[in-house]
């Protein structure tokens, strides 16, 4: 997590869950607010990624991580950190 939020230029993320299988804080920076999550494997990630479908929404996806943001950020996170951006499927 630490990693992920201080290459997205977050110095101080606000952890919500600090769990064994996955971790989330919140970010605020000049750039926007973004959500970020870390998993501990890629089928963590995966399920939340399915469950989180059913709200809708855009994720910036990695090896192991999740950034859910407005698509314009995330487009300029993915510049910085890769991943591929994936849209929820109603």
């Amino acid at each position: 997590m630490e990693q992920l939020a201080a290459a997205t230029g977050c110095a101080r993320p606000a952890m919500q869950v600090d769990a064994a299988e996955l971790r989330q804080a919140v970010c605020q920076t000049s750039r926007g607010r973004y959500t970020l999550l870390t998993f501990t494997t890629d089928k963590g990630k995966r399920a939340w990624l399915d469950s989180a479908q059913m709200y809708g929404g855009t994720y910036l996806v990695g090896d192991r991580w999740v950034v859910v943001a407005e698509p314009a950020l995330l487009e300029r996170l993915r510049e910085q950190l890769g991943g591929m951006v994936e849209a929820a499927r109603h």
